[in-house]
């Protein structure tokens, strides 16, 4: 059976965002509790272990767990679009989205509304 994850490449990032931190190699493995030997095996392997790389997000400060994701979506199928929309506490950031895309995203949600009879977007 074929991966479907065989082109998300998350362990060069890796390296990348150790390089940016100034962090040495060697009190990083410290930090990620391995190795410096072990280091290099992650900067050049196709693998890693999920447990690994929560604990390396949460040393770097940086969500590989979500890269890994935004990868998969990128390599599934290069004609969705796809937009990430900033969620603010309990509702979604409008304010930095363009009136065309604000305008299209109503118009999708009344036709919604009208076809399954669901109130889905309040006008006011």
């Amino acid at each position: 059976m074929e991966s479907k994850f065989k082109d998300i490449y998350i362990e060069k990032l890796i390296q990348q965002k150790v390089d940016e931190r100034g962090i040495s190699y060697a009190e990083f493995a410290r930090q990620i509790h391995c190795a410096r030997t072990s280091l290099y095996h992650i900067f050049n392997s196709k693998n890693i272990d999920m447990e690994r790389l929560l604990l390396i997000s949460e040393v770097l400060q940086y969500n590989f767990i979500e890269e890994v994701y935004l990868q998969k979506l990128k390599s599934t199928d290069e004609n969705i679009p796809c937009i990430v929309i900033p969620v603010k506490e309990k509702g979604i950031d409008t304010s930095q989205l363009p009136n065309e895309l604000l305008e299209w995203l109503k118009q999708q949600l009344l036709d919604q509304s009208k076809k399954s009879g669901e109130t889905v977007w309040k006008s006011g």
